[in-house]
Protein backbone atom coordinates (compact mmCIF):
# COMPACT_ATOMS: atom_id res chain seq x y z
CA UNK A 1 0.00 0.00 0.00
CA UNK A 2 1.36 3.08 -0.90
CA UNK A 3 2.03 5.67 2.46
CA UNK A 4 3.04 9.20 1.92
CA UNK A 5 3.38 11.48 4.60
CA UNK A 6 2.84 15.25 4.99
CA UNK A 7 5.07 17.91 6.53
CA UNK A 8 4.35 21.18 8.03
CA UNK A 9 7.29 22.79 10.20
CA UNK A 10 5.39 25.70 11.98
CA UNK A 11 7.38 28.25 14.41
CA UNK A 12 7.05 26.17 17.27
CA UNK A 13 6.44 22.64 16.34
CA UNK A 14 6.51 19.92 13.38
CA UNK A 15 3.39 18.29 11.80
CA UNK A 16 2.98 15.69 9.88
CA UNK A 17 -0.23 13.80 8.66
CA UNK A 18 0.68 9.97 7.25
CA UNK A 19 -1.83 8.70 4.42
CA UNK A 20 -2.10 5.31 3.26
CA UNK A 21 -3.83 5.82 -0.27
CA UNK A 22 -5.92 8.49 0.39
CA UNK A 23 -6.49 7.73 4.36
CA UNK A 24 -5.73 9.51 7.02
CA UNK A 25 -4.62 6.83 9.49
CA UNK A 26 -1.62 8.81 11.79
CA UNK A 27 -1.05 12.27 13.39
CA UNK A 28 2.44 13.25 14.59
CA UNK A 29 3.29 16.35 16.61
CA UNK A 30 7.08 17.39 17.85
CA UNK A 31 7.11 20.41 20.15
CA UNK A 32 10.74 22.77 19.58
CA UNK A 33 10.16 23.03 23.04
CA UNK A 34 10.96 19.25 23.96
CA UNK A 35 13.97 19.60 21.59
CA UNK A 36 16.71 17.04 22.37
CA UNK A 37 14.29 14.83 24.24
CA UNK A 38 14.71 11.54 24.10
CA UNK A 39 12.33 9.86 21.27
CA UNK A 40 12.15 6.81 20.12
CA UNK A 41 14.95 5.27 17.79
CA UNK A 42 17.27 7.33 18.95
CA UNK A 43 20.95 6.43 20.78
CA UNK A 44 21.75 7.78 24.37
CA UNK A 45 24.33 7.75 26.37
CA UNK A 46 22.87 6.76 30.13
CA UNK A 47 24.24 6.80 33.24
CA UNK A 48 23.40 3.89 35.72
CA UNK A 49 21.32 5.37 39.08
CA UNK A 50 20.21 2.63 40.52
CA UNK A 51 19.45 -0.93 40.19
CA UNK A 52 16.32 -2.26 41.17
CA UNK A 53 15.41 -5.86 41.79
CA UNK A 54 11.80 -4.68 42.39
CA UNK A 55 11.68 -4.10 38.74
CA UNK A 56 13.86 -6.53 37.50
CA UNK A 57 15.76 -3.72 36.09
CA UNK A 58 18.60 -0.25 35.91
CA UNK A 59 17.68 3.07 36.02
CA UNK A 60 19.91 5.58 33.88
CA UNK A 61 19.64 9.02 33.98
CA UNK A 62 20.10 10.44 30.12
CA UNK A 63 20.85 14.05 30.74
CA UNK A 64 17.15 15.04 30.08
CA UNK A 65 13.78 14.45 31.23
CA UNK A 66 13.22 11.66 33.68
CA UNK A 67 15.56 8.26 34.44
CA UNK A 68 14.64 5.47 31.76
CA UNK A 69 14.19 1.87 32.77
CA UNK A 70 16.75 -0.95 31.05
CA UNK A 71 14.86 -4.09 32.45
CA UNK A 72 17.08 -7.17 32.40
CA UNK A 73 14.75 -9.37 30.18
CA UNK A 74 15.52 -9.85 26.67
CA UNK A 75 18.82 -7.51 26.80
CA UNK A 76 21.51 -9.20 24.88
CA UNK A 77 24.94 -9.44 26.02
CA UNK A 78 24.22 -6.87 28.71
CA UNK A 79 27.25 -6.62 30.76
CA UNK A 80 27.59 -6.49 34.76
CA UNK A 81 26.52 -3.35 35.24
CA UNK A 82 26.99 -0.68 38.57
CA UNK A 83 25.82 2.59 39.61
CA UNK A 84 27.74 5.43 37.80
CA UNK A 85 28.30 3.28 34.92
CA UNK A 86 28.14 4.67 31.21
CA UNK A 87 26.25 2.80 28.58
CA UNK A 88 24.53 3.52 25.40
CA UNK A 89 21.11 2.54 25.03
CA UNK A 90 18.28 3.28 22.44
CA UNK A 91 14.92 4.69 23.33
CA UNK A 92 12.42 1.86 22.40
CA UNK A 93 9.32 4.08 24.34
CA UNK A 94 9.09 7.35 25.14
CA UNK A 95 8.63 9.24 28.59
CA UNK A 96 4.93 9.62 29.00
CA UNK A 97 3.07 11.25 32.03
CA UNK A 98 5.14 10.31 35.10
CA UNK A 99 6.42 7.21 33.47
CA UNK A 100 10.18 7.69 32.35
CA UNK A 101 11.31 6.04 28.74
CA UNK A 102 11.97 2.36 28.26
CA UNK A 103 15.34 1.21 27.14
CA UNK A 104 17.44 -1.32 25.62
CA UNK A 105 21.08 -1.52 25.57
CA UNK A 106 23.35 -1.37 22.58
CA UNK A 107 26.90 -1.31 23.77
CA UNK A 108 29.96 0.98 25.17
CA UNK A 109 29.44 4.36 25.48
CA UNK A 110 29.58 7.04 23.42
CA UNK A 111 30.29 9.97 25.75
CA UNK A 112 31.84 10.79 28.53
CA UNK A 113 28.51 12.16 30.36
CA UNK A 114 24.61 11.07 29.96
CA UNK A 115 23.52 12.80 26.69
CA UNK A 116 22.12 12.12 22.99
CA UNK A 117 24.13 10.42 20.04
CA UNK A 118 22.27 10.50 17.96
CA UNK A 119 18.98 12.96 17.95
CA UNK A 120 16.25 11.92 14.62
CA UNK A 121 14.21 14.21 13.39
CA UNK A 122 10.07 13.32 13.18
CA UNK A 123 10.55 12.44 8.90
CA UNK A 124 13.45 10.51 9.78
CA UNK A 125 11.47 8.55 12.56
CA UNK A 126 8.81 8.08 9.75
CA UNK A 127 11.23 6.64 7.93
CA UNK A 128 12.35 4.10 10.63
CA UNK A 129 8.25 3.17 10.80
CA UNK A 130 7.41 3.16 7.52
CA UNK A 131 10.45 2.53 4.92
CA UNK A 132 8.41 2.93 2.33
CA UNK A 133 6.68 6.28 2.79
CA UNK A 134 7.28 8.98 0.79
CA UNK A 135 7.12 12.89 1.77
CA UNK A 136 5.84 16.18 0.59
CA UNK A 137 5.28 19.61 2.46
CA UNK A 138 2.40 21.20 2.55
CA UNK A 139 -0.24 22.39 5.88
CA UNK A 140 -1.38 19.76 7.94
CA UNK A 141 -4.54 21.75 9.13
CA UNK A 142 -6.33 18.54 10.86
CA UNK A 143 -4.23 18.63 14.16
CA UNK A 144 -7.03 19.98 16.35
CA UNK A 145 -9.83 17.90 15.33
CA UNK A 146 -8.03 14.85 16.68
CA UNK A 147 -8.48 15.98 20.14
CA UNK A 148 -12.17 16.41 19.78
CA UNK A 149 -14.16 14.30 22.73
CA UNK A 150 -17.24 13.63 20.64
CA UNK A 151 -17.84 11.97 17.23
CA UNK A 152 -20.35 11.17 14.65
CA UNK A 153 -20.89 7.70 14.06
CA UNK A 154 -22.07 7.10 10.52
CA UNK A 155 -24.92 6.00 10.31
CA UNK A 156 -26.09 7.68 13.57
CA UNK A 157 -24.90 7.78 17.26
CA UNK A 158 -21.83 8.66 18.62
CA UNK A 159 -18.38 8.02 20.22
CA UNK A 160 -17.26 9.97 23.11
CA UNK A 161 -13.61 9.46 24.32
CA UNK A 162 -11.88 10.45 27.57
CA UNK A 163 -8.44 10.11 28.26
CA UNK A 164 -7.56 9.31 32.36
CA UNK A 165 -4.66 8.49 34.05
CA UNK A 166 -5.38 4.45 33.95
CA UNK A 167 -7.18 3.99 30.69
CA UNK A 168 -8.81 5.41 27.73
CA UNK A 169 -12.32 5.22 28.16
CA UNK A 170 -14.90 4.88 25.24
CA UNK A 171 -18.57 5.15 25.73
CA UNK A 172 -21.12 4.52 22.66
CA UNK A 173 -24.26 5.92 22.53
CA UNK A 174 -27.01 4.20 19.81
CA UNK A 175 -28.64 7.60 19.17
CA UNK A 176 -30.33 8.08 15.75
CA UNK A 177 -29.07 4.83 14.76
CA UNK A 178 -31.54 2.04 13.20
CA UNK A 179 -30.13 -0.66 15.38
CA UNK A 180 -27.74 -1.26 18.20
CA UNK A 181 -25.36 -3.38 15.80
CA UNK A 182 -25.80 -1.03 12.76
CA UNK A 183 -24.32 1.50 15.40
CA UNK A 184 -21.82 -0.61 17.20
CA UNK A 185 -20.30 -1.94 14.03
CA UNK A 186 -19.73 1.42 12.74
CA UNK A 187 -18.54 2.37 15.71
CA UNK A 188 -15.66 0.15 16.13
CA UNK A 189 -14.25 0.92 13.15
CA UNK A 190 -14.36 4.31 14.09
CA UNK A 191 -12.68 3.93 17.41
CA UNK A 192 -10.08 1.58 16.24
CA UNK A 193 -9.24 3.96 13.95
CA UNK A 194 -9.13 6.98 16.18
CA UNK A 195 -7.36 5.56 18.38
CA UNK A 196 -4.32 4.89 15.89
CA UNK A 197 -4.95 8.62 14.31
CA UNK A 198 -3.98 10.00 18.11
CA UNK A 199 -1.71 7.62 18.78
CA UNK A 200 -3.62 6.66 21.96
CA UNK A 201 -2.72 3.10 23.68
CA UNK A 202 -2.48 0.83 27.16
CA UNK A 203 -5.61 -0.01 28.60
CA UNK A 204 -9.03 0.85 26.53
CA UNK A 205 -12.67 0.13 27.93
CA UNK A 206 -15.73 0.32 25.08
CA UNK A 207 -19.23 0.23 26.86
CA UNK A 208 -20.85 -0.43 23.38
CA UNK A 209 -24.97 -0.29 23.91
CA UNK A 210 -26.98 -3.43 24.50
CA UNK A 211 -25.71 -6.21 23.05
CA UNK A 212 -27.52 -9.21 24.18
CA UNK A 213 -27.46 -11.67 21.34
CA UNK A 214 -24.01 -14.22 21.58
CA UNK A 215 -23.75 -13.73 17.51
CA UNK A 216 -23.47 -10.34 17.44
CA UNK A 217 -21.44 -9.89 20.40
CA UNK A 218 -18.22 -12.44 18.51
CA UNK A 219 -19.07 -10.29 15.18
CA UNK A 220 -18.16 -7.56 16.93
CA UNK A 221 -14.41 -8.70 18.95
CA UNK A 222 -13.87 -10.47 15.28
CA UNK A 223 -14.67 -6.86 13.49
CA UNK A 224 -11.99 -5.37 16.39
CA UNK A 225 -9.30 -7.63 16.13
CA UNK A 226 -9.54 -7.50 12.06
CA UNK A 227 -9.20 -3.70 12.50
CA UNK A 228 -6.51 -4.06 15.06
CA UNK A 229 -4.19 -6.25 12.27
CA UNK A 230 -4.06 -3.58 10.47
CA UNK A 231 -2.47 -1.00 13.26
CA UNK A 232 1.22 -1.13 13.22
CA UNK A 233 0.81 -1.31 17.07
CA UNK A 234 0.19 -4.35 19.12
CA UNK A 235 -3.96 -4.71 19.88
CA UNK A 236 -4.84 -7.40 21.76
CA UNK A 237 -9.02 -7.54 22.07
CA UNK A 238 -10.43 -9.10 24.79
CA UNK A 239 -14.03 -10.88 24.94
CA UNK A 240 -17.12 -8.53 26.07
CA UNK A 241 -17.59 -8.61 30.11
CA UNK A 242 -20.39 -9.64 31.70
CA UNK A 243 -21.53 -5.83 32.02
CA UNK A 244 -21.01 -5.24 28.00
CA UNK A 245 -17.88 -3.71 28.38
CA UNK A 246 -14.67 -4.32 25.87
CA UNK A 247 -11.73 -4.00 27.41
CA UNK A 248 -8.20 -4.21 24.82
CA UNK A 249 -4.82 -3.20 24.99
CA UNK A 250 -3.06 -0.99 22.27
CA UNK A 251 1.04 -0.55 22.57
CA UNK A 252 1.79 2.59 22.70
CA UNK A 253 5.43 4.36 22.22
CA UNK A 254 5.49 8.20 22.90
CA UNK A 255 2.72 10.71 24.46
CA UNK A 256 -0.96 11.25 21.94
CA UNK A 257 -1.32 13.40 20.56
CA UNK A 258 -3.96 14.91 23.28
CA UNK A 259 -1.17 14.60 25.46
CA UNK A 260 0.96 16.76 23.87
CA UNK A 261 -1.72 19.55 23.35
CA UNK A 262 -3.82 19.63 25.88
CA UNK A 263 -4.09 19.69 29.80
CA UNK A 264 -5.47 16.69 31.71
CA UNK A 265 -8.90 18.59 31.44
CA UNK A 266 -8.75 18.41 27.92
CA UNK A 267 -8.39 21.88 27.84
CA UNK A 268 -5.40 23.31 25.57
CA UNK A 269 -2.43 24.18 27.11
CA UNK A 270 -0.52 27.81 26.73
CA UNK A 271 1.93 26.55 25.17
CA UNK A 272 -0.66 25.23 22.48
CA UNK A 273 -2.91 28.61 22.41
CA UNK A 274 0.73 30.57 21.72
CA UNK A 275 1.88 28.40 19.01
CA UNK A 276 -1.86 28.44 17.35
CA UNK A 277 -1.46 32.40 18.03
CA UNK A 278 1.77 32.45 15.91
CA UNK A 279 0.15 30.15 13.37
CA UNK A 280 -2.41 32.71 13.18
CA UNK A 281 0.01 35.10 12.41
CA UNK A 282 2.41 33.65 10.16
CA UNK A 283 -1.08 33.07 8.18
CA UNK A 284 -2.54 36.32 7.95
CA UNK A 285 1.21 37.66 6.85
CA UNK A 286 1.04 35.62 3.81
CA UNK A 287 -2.58 36.50 2.93
CA UNK A 288 -0.86 40.44 3.70
CA UNK A 289 2.24 40.52 2.36
CA UNK A 290 2.83 44.42 2.56
CA UNK A 291 0.77 45.27 5.74
CA UNK A 292 2.69 45.70 9.08
CA UNK A 293 0.62 43.07 11.57
CA UNK A 294 -0.16 43.48 15.40
CA UNK A 295 -0.88 40.19 16.59
CA UNK A 296 -3.18 40.70 20.24
CA UNK A 297 -2.93 38.18 22.90
CA UNK A 298 -4.04 37.13 26.31
CA UNK A 299 -1.61 38.24 29.29
CA UNK A 300 -1.44 34.06 29.54
CA UNK A 301 -0.06 33.71 25.78
CA UNK A 302 2.03 37.00 26.02
CA UNK A 303 3.86 35.76 29.54
CA UNK A 304 4.71 32.58 27.68
CA UNK A 305 5.90 33.96 24.91
CA UNK A 306 8.24 36.36 26.44
CA UNK A 307 9.71 33.61 28.52
CA UNK A 308 10.01 31.26 26.07
CA UNK A 309 11.90 27.93 26.11
CA UNK A 310 12.89 28.97 22.49
CA UNK A 311 13.56 31.43 19.73
CA UNK A 312 10.77 32.12 17.89
CA UNK A 313 10.92 35.54 17.00
CA UNK A 314 14.19 34.53 14.59
CA UNK A 315 12.64 32.60 12.06
CA UNK A 316 8.96 34.52 12.53
CA UNK A 317 11.08 36.77 11.33
CA UNK A 318 13.22 34.66 8.51
CA UNK A 319 9.51 33.45 6.96
CA UNK A 320 7.54 36.89 7.12
CA UNK A 321 9.48 40.03 7.51
CA UNK A 322 10.13 42.04 10.68
CA UNK A 323 6.87 43.48 10.37
CA UNK A 324 4.62 42.28 13.12
CA UNK A 325 4.30 43.58 16.78
CA UNK A 326 3.17 41.68 19.72
CA UNK A 327 0.49 43.55 22.61
CA UNK A 328 -1.81 42.16 24.71
CA UNK A 329 -5.39 41.89 24.92
CA UNK A 330 -8.69 39.90 25.69
CA UNK A 331 -8.31 37.70 22.94
CA UNK A 332 -6.44 36.38 20.13
CA UNK A 333 -6.44 39.09 17.18
CA UNK A 334 -4.52 39.47 14.45
CA UNK A 335 -4.52 43.45 12.75
CA UNK A 336 -3.20 44.56 9.76
CA UNK A 337 -2.62 48.46 8.30
CA UNK A 338 -0.84 48.89 4.95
Amino acid sequence: MKRRAVIEDCIGETRAAVYEGRKLVELHLDRWSDFNTPRIGERWTGQVTSIDPSVGGLWLELGKGPSGLLTFKAQKDLPRLTEGALIDVIITKEAMSEKGPTLRYVGDPSRDKPGAVTVLSLQQRLESRFPDIGFEDSTVGVMDMATERQLAVPGGGTVTLERTQALIAVDVDKGGAKTVMDCSTNAASLIMSQLRLRGLGGLVAVDFPNMRQSKHRSTLIRLLEEAGEADPASVRVAPFSRFGVVEMTRGQDGPSIDAKMNDRFGRPTIETQSIQALRRLTREARAAPGARLTLSVTPDIRHWLDDCPFDWRTPLTERIGARFTLDEGNAVDVRGDR
